[in-house]
């Protein structure tokens, strides 16, 4: 059970939240930062859970098959025993450590309580970040001093009123004659000509051409038996998924959106407890390994994809 708090806590760091199926969801909410009593309180994220998140994306078995190396269907097994257990435990204590994540506590009508835990250091947002004290600012007197008034005669002040506006009246009328800067500079307005004749120059546009030609996808087959039911050979071949969603609307749009971005063999397998959307479909093994890894290393938004094997 520590285990699956790991994995939790590992997925919270780069998800918005993480279910977790028979249980319910841990949801990471964010606060931004705010002036409290005389200080600035840095951002802060925290976890709050909610129990009504109970289906089953898949995104927490994938993260425990890969972390431990086992398939898929081994980790929804270690998944399910897990919350049996945390189940179990609610009951018998009314008490649940959860680790890092917080505390589970049940009160006396049976409803189930969630308690953070109070240092949530594990997400990447809240490390380096401290609140900061604002401090008052302080009032200085300056001592008075006393003021020194000085008084000139009155005949004084006219005379030196009287050579300001003489002088600043100079300025204005003065002409301006025989300026040698005019005459000894050289005049380059009969060259400005120049920037309009040249030729501006188009840049050649090169057109790469791909050499790649696309695989062909394998066929997918649908036979009827005699009861009637439509079965197909996708447990022949090796499926790289990567999305599983609740109803075939969003699988099939979803599908739709690969296509488009040229990811033909995109398909929809059969239905178990949710629609898996698969990229592509291989009949040999290692190869679908190899191109699952090469699509983690090249497109981030597949960097969970995974390889269903029947």
């Amino acid at each position: 059970m520590e285990k699956i708090n790991e994995h939790i806590e590992r997925l919270l760091c780069y998800h918005e939240y993480v279910v977790v199926p028979g249980l319910g969801g841990f949801v990471l909410q964010r606060q931004s930062a705010r002036i409290e009593a005389g200080k600035i309180i840095a951002p802060y994220s925290t976890v709050s859970f909610n129990p009504l998140m109970q289906h089953a994306d898949g995104l927490l078995a994938i993260e425990i098959a890969r972390s431990e190396g086992i398939t898929y269907r081994k980790a929804v097994e270690i998944l399910e025993n897990s919350v049996a257990q945390m189940k179990m435990q609610l009951n018998d204590r009314n008490y649940l450590n959860m680790g890092s994540l917080g505390v589970f506590e049940k009160d006396a009508e049976g409803s189930l309580l969630y308690v953070p835990a109070a240092d949530l250091s594990f997400i990447p947002s809240n490390l380096g970040l401290q609140d900061v004290m604002i401090k008052s600012p302080k009032v200085i007197q300056m001592p008075a001093r006393n003021a020194q008034v000085r008084t000139m005669p009155s005949k004084q002040v006219w005379r030196y009123a009287a050579a300001a506006v003489l002088a600043f009246g100079m300025l204005f009328i003065s002409p301006e004659l025989n300026d040698p800067l005019r005459t000894e500079s050289a005049n380059l307005l009969s060259l400005s000509f120049l920037e309009n004749e040249m030729p501006e120059t188009t840049p050649e546009v090169v057109v790469l051409e791909s050499d790649s030609v696309a695989e062909p996808c394998p066929e997918l087959e649908e036979t009827i038996t005699e009861t009637g039911e439509v079965q197909n050979n996708d447990a022949e071949l090796y499926h790289v998924v990567v999305a599983s969603l609740p109803t075939q609307e969003s699988a099939d749009s979803y599908c739709e959106k690969l296509k488009a971005e040229n990811f033909e063999c995109a398909h929809v397998l059969s239905k178990i407890k949710t629609y898996r959307v698969a990229v592509k479909s291989f009949d040999d093994r290692e190869e679908a390994i190899r191109f699952m890894e090469d699509l983690r290393l090249t497109d981030e938004r597949f960097e969970t994809a995974w390889v269903l094997c029947k």
